[in-house]
């Protein structure tokens, strides 16, 4: 039962907020990427401006805070955010992964209590 509770709770709560997490996370540095593809330095000012003025969630704001404490110290700047982006996907995909194990494992212990039960009952009409 506890096994059960416990990978009920990482597949609904845990593995769900992480993937939100990591999906903010892939989701701004992605943005950032492209402006700066797209149009430079200055079009990455202007991108983080505008995340600034039009942007509510507390992790984007505080992403985007970190990210300009550490942009002068970033020698290549499109390297640093495709090598964000692609850390955040494959986390993203790992907790997806994990999830899906939890969901595989619920069903099989599920299925093998119902089993056991069905098994329980023909041998207590059997006696």
């Amino acid at each position: 039962m506890l096994f059960l509770l416990a990978c009920m709770l990482f597949a609904n709560l845990f593995a769900v907020r992480a993937m939100l997490r990591y999906g903010v996370e892939v989701y701004f540095y992605d943005k950032l990427q492209v402006a700066l593809n797209i149009a430079g330095v200055k079009g990455l000012d202007e991108e983080l401006a505008k995340i600034r003025a039009t942007e509510k969630l507390p992790r984007v704001l505080k992403l985007t805070a970190e990210f300009d404490a550490q942009r002068n110290s970033i020698p290549d700047l499109d390297k640093f955010l495709e090598n964000k982006v692609e850390q955040g996907k494959k986390k993203v995909e790992t907790v997806r992964n994990l999830r899906s194990l939890a969901i595989i494992l619920i069903t099989l212990a599920f299925c093998w209590q119902l089993l056991n039960r069905w098994l329980e009952r023909r041998r207590c009409k059997g006696k």
